[in-house]
């Protein structure tokens, strides 16, 4: 039984250190409550994957106490360190009768089948014998990090800076474009006033972040500029990730004529499990 508990904590805490960068969880170091909606919705999808094991394991609660489990089921908490926190997390299992003990083995042997599939990525096509050693590899993500004012790719590390106006504006676009996902941005119209609030939400939060800002800029001028150094900033940290680069790549005007009302500047086909912006 304690082999089995041993192993089922372990399964759990490596899928949660995995998924720990996408999960809103509250941090009292930067008097952040987290979005305690989404991290239901992670626990509910993790406990699908879970449900078919003998035990009937249950994550109930990651970095709280709030939760309600069945008194003849077996409470486990457990938890890990990161290198800036402790990570507790809390589940139930079935209690163990006489027969569970003959079943052990084909529990083991089905264990690591249960972990395959990526939260919040859909995979196209999986191949029949997929190892968890496969199933561990990073997939690619960019992070937009307004506390230290960096672009990051998050699976090589690689990360640009980025000043204030581009990286204000690419991260309002994101938003705009994932609201958006048809819409068509000219560079000889003026930028919609929804697009020109979010720069502006984003310009606001790097004051509150401390970072000294002389004035706000004016999101409409020298947008060609801009554009270009996003542009130049992902060309550097995205160079081995061409997929990546194509969702958040803002396309560039080609050939004479090109900036006429066919050309347009607006992200196609990003998707937001693949960006994360930290101190939004």
């Amino acid at each position: 039984m304690n082999t089995t508990i041993d192993n089922l904590s372990i399964l759990l805490e490596n899928r949660i250190a995995k998924d720990l960068s996408r999960l809103p969880l509250p941090d009292p170091n930067k008097s952040s409550a987290g979005n305690t909606l989404a991290i239901e919705t992670y626990i509910a999808k993790l406990n699908q994957h879970i449900d078919g094991l003998s035990l009937k394991p249950k994550l109930l609660a990651i970095q709280s106490d709030k939760f309600s489990f069945h008194t003849d089921r077996e409470l486990i908490k457990k938890s890990f360190e990161t290198p800036n926190k402790k990570i507790t997390f809390t589940y139930s299992v079935n209690k163990v009768s006489l027969w569970d003990y003959f079943s052990l083995g084909a529990l083991f042997a089905s264990l690591g089948f249960y972990f395959l599939i990526e939260y919040r990525y859909k995979l196209k096509s999986r191949k029949q014998n997929v190892t968890i050693e496969q199933d561990n590899e990073e997939h690619a993500r960019l992070v937009i990090d307004l506390e230290k004012k960096l672009l990051i790719n998050s699976r090589t590390h690689a990360s640009v800076p980025l000043a204030n106006k581009p990286l204000c504006f690419f991260t309002a676009l994101i938003d705009y474009c994932l609201l958006h996902p048809d819409v068509l941005l000219n560079q000889n119209k003026d930028l919609p006033d929804e697009l020109v609030v979010l720069s502006n939400k984003y310009f606001y939060r790097l004051t509150e972040l401390g970072h000294t800002i002389r004035k706000r800029p004016n999101f409409s001028n020298s947008l060609e500029k801009t554009l270009s150094e996003i542009r130049a900033a992902l060309d550097e940290i995205l160079v081995d990730d061409l997929q990546l680069k194509e969702m958040f790549f803002p396309p560039k005007a080609h050939g004479e004529g090109s900036r006429s009302k066919l050309h347009h500047y607006g992200l196609k086909g990003i998707e937001s499990e693949f960006v994360e912006v930290i101190g939004k």
